[in-house]
């Protein structure tokens, strides 16, 4: 694969921020993922009335004298023919994470000190289709199985070998030849009509020169390349008019050679049909392949002109991300080769997270007071953030020593939690215990009002940055840098 299909990876748009954790920050939460065809989220239709759905109260219901009249309809010539759906190509397609974008998102864990969640970093890969590998193979009982052909170049891949040299001869004709416009003298000779094309109104030239034919594929070429030839050329008109004949003629002062990349100063020039024949003979070899099992970026299999391949893709896509086994299983099998660490939260069927700290749990009864202090705090507050930091305290510097020396998680969507067995991870634990609200009860004249305890969860703060704010120079020299947001 070439790395323009593969490198385009953007990092920058990972967001490991969960459901629960946007929804306490008043963002919109709904899950629209974008689809496989044109980028729309699933639930677009959301909130649509459905067909059959005719209210009859009020002014909701349009009369009948209001619709718009039959007149005022598209005519049928107009509207858009039907296109059914094309039928999957009968083959087994598996989804793995494409190598380039893999080695990124490797090499991003080992530099970092956060958990990431596997299932996110699958969903990750799945809604950037560049970054997902699909191995295409015939299915075992098939009784035709289908023959694949490739380009090497960028893995445009097709049935028949024939629509392979064509997508090479398009596509990689400019990564071996620079085309140039060069000035040349005005065609010689008596014409009696000229071509012009009946969609764009171009003047193609005289049908009996040499070089009409090409000019007609590049026509198409450039400018209907959805166009079968047979269709073009019944669109063309022969215009027998002498200023249109003398228009051409002199807009034909100009034309376009090609130069073989590195060739010295002075070479001769090729007609595009030459550099496409030379090429043919010198290079085409080299650049075509014949599978047995087909590896393509779900980004190219997308952008095939074989319906059915894109089709066979595609329902692998979304049946993946519906639940992304095959994903999460691949990333699993990579992270562990890489000697990655791997927890769950909550319990043991809870989410899985891998990252690259090995940890610990916090011996609280040998640490220096503000450590333990710092760690009693997070392991009263689960999944704090830090918007519930002691503030005018040393607390962050502590918090970070403790996720840097692996004695306290840190998650990528900005919470924190102590280690243990199963590290606390979700919303559950951020329901705090408050006072009950209501009307304070009346004290009897008389007696002096005693002062309450407070309660444990609103003391253990209290008492983390009283203690925090005793923290001794010499451990500052222990304090991790700041963890990066």
């Amino acid at each position: 694969m070439s790395e323009e299909n593969s490198g385009m990876l953007d990092l920058g748009s990972i967001d490991f921020t969960p459901d629960w954790a946007r929804k306490s920050a008043g963002v919109s939460v709904g899950k629209v993922r974008p689809s496989v065809e044109d980028g729309r989220g699933r639930d677009s239709g959301k909130g649509q009335r459905p067909f059959g759905d005719r209210r009859q109260s009020g002014g909701d219901r349009k009369s009948f004298g209001d619709r718009r009249s039959f007149g005022d309809r598209k005519p049928f010539g107009d509207r858009k023919p039907f296109v059914p759906r094309e039928r999957p190509l009968d083959v087994e397609v598996k989804l793995l994470p494409e190598t380039k974008a893999l080695g990124a998102i490797i090499r991003r864990i080992q530099q970092d000190i956060h958990a990431y969640k596997l299932k996110d970093l699958a969903y990750f890969f799945l809604d950037n289709p560049m970054s997902v590998l699909a191995k295409i193979t015939p299915r075992a009982d098939s009784s035709a199985p289908p023959s694949f052909h490739q380009c090497k170049a960028c893995g445009c891949a097709a049935l028949e070998e024939g629509d392979v040299v064509a997508h090479v001869l398009s596509a990689h004709l400019a990564d071996y030849y620079d085309a140039k416009e060069v000035d040349c003298e005005p065609p010689k000779g008596n014409f009696t009509c000229v071509a012009k094309c009946g969609l764009s109104g171009v003047l193609l030239g005289p049908p009996n020169v040499h070089e009409f034919n090409s000019v007609v594929r590049e026509m198409i070429r450039t400018r209907y390349p959805d166009m079968p030839e047979d269709q073009y050329r019944a669109r063309i008109e022969m215009v027998r008019d002498a200023e249109a004949i003398e228009e051409w003629r002199k807009g034909a002062t100009k034309k376009t050679l090609f130069f073989a990349k590195g060739a010295a100063e002075g070479a001769q020039g090729l007609t595009r049909e030459q550099a496409e024949g030379e090429l043919k003979r010198t290079i085409l070899a080299s650049l075509l392949s014949a599978p047995k099992n087909l590896m393509i970026t779900a980004d190219v299999a997308l952008k095939s002109p074989v319906r059915s391949l894109q089709a066979a893709v595609r329902n692998a896509l979304e049946a993946e991300r519906r639940a992304p086994y095959a994903m999460c299983y691949a990333l699993r099998g990579a992270f562990h080769h890489r000697k990655m660490k791997f927890f769950r939260a909550n319990d043991a069927r809870g989410p899985e997270f891998v990252t690259n700290v090995e940890y610990r749990e916090f011996d609280s009864a040998h640490a220096i007071p503000e450590l333990a202090a710092a760690a009693e705090f997070v392991s009263s507050h689960p999944c704090c953030d830090k918007s519930e930091f002691p503030q005018g305290s040393d607390f962050e510097k502590h918090l970070n020593w403790l996720v840097t020396t692996g004695h306290a998680v840190a998650f990528t969507n900005g919470v924190y939690s102590m280690v243990e067995k199963f590290p606390k991870y979700g919303p559950q634990w951020k329901k705090r215990t408050k006072k009950p609200e209501g009307k304070a009860e009346e004290k009897p004249e008389g007696k002096v009002e005693e002062k309450a305890e407070a309660p444990v969860e609103e003391k253990e703060p209290v008492q983390a940055v009283a203690a925090v704010e005793e923290v001794k120079e010499e451990a500052k020299d222990e304090t991790a840098p700041v963890v990066a947001e």
